[in-house]
């Protein structure tokens, strides 16, 4: 069923950061349903063990925030969270790629001002997500349907921090000079 509620813009979900969409709440939502989105998109775990997500942001304050929010909601639902740190957008898509993770997402607000902050996801390509996939998390959100779905103990996601994700990414960039 298609929801009338929109939070995707054309670039992920952005705003001030704090005020909605962009707050711990909706970012837990967010999290929560990409994370069953994804494990739903494809039979099997892309690295064939567990299913995991890769989450980078840029310097912002309130990345913080909405960092421990979101990959609170992706951990509650049986995914990986793979913490990449500071980074800029292009980078994250590349590291989502080069890890093959299941999805990417970085808080970013990108050129915009400081005070506003943003979500967006990757496919596992590194490449932004369809509107239809967008659609399906949207539906989560709005309809509540995600709260009927909670693993347990052993099913809970585990996360990792990935410190040489910088390393990876200028290696990238200086190869492709």
């Amino acid at each position: 069923m298609a929801n009338a509620k929109r939070i995707f813009g054309t670039d992920g979900v952005r705003g001030r950061a704090n005020i909605e969409p962009v707050t711990a709440e909706t970012a837990l939502k967010l999290g929560r349903a990409a994370a069953q989105v994804f494990r739903n998109r494809e039979r099997e775990a892309r690295n064939r063990v567990r299913y995991r997500i890769v989450i980078g942001k840029d310097t912002r304050l309130s990345g913080y925030m909405l960092e421990n929010a979101i990959s609170s909601g992706v951990l509650s639902m049986g995914v990986d969270v793979i913490f990449i740190g500071p980074l800029p957008t292009p980078g994250v898509a590349y590291v989502t790629r080069s890890l093959r993770a299941d999805a990417g997402i970085v808080i970013t607000a990108s050129h915009n001002p400081y005070d506003d902050n943003g979500i967006k996801f990757f496919r596992p390509d590194g490449f932004k997500l369809d509107d239809h996939i967008e659609n399906q998390i949207e539906d989560l959100v709005f309809s509540g349907e995600i709260e009927n779905i909670r693993p347990t103990a052993s099913q809970i996601g585990k996360a990792v921090r990935i410190d040489d994700a910088l390393g990876r990414y200028v290696e990238h960039a200086k190869a492709s000079f």
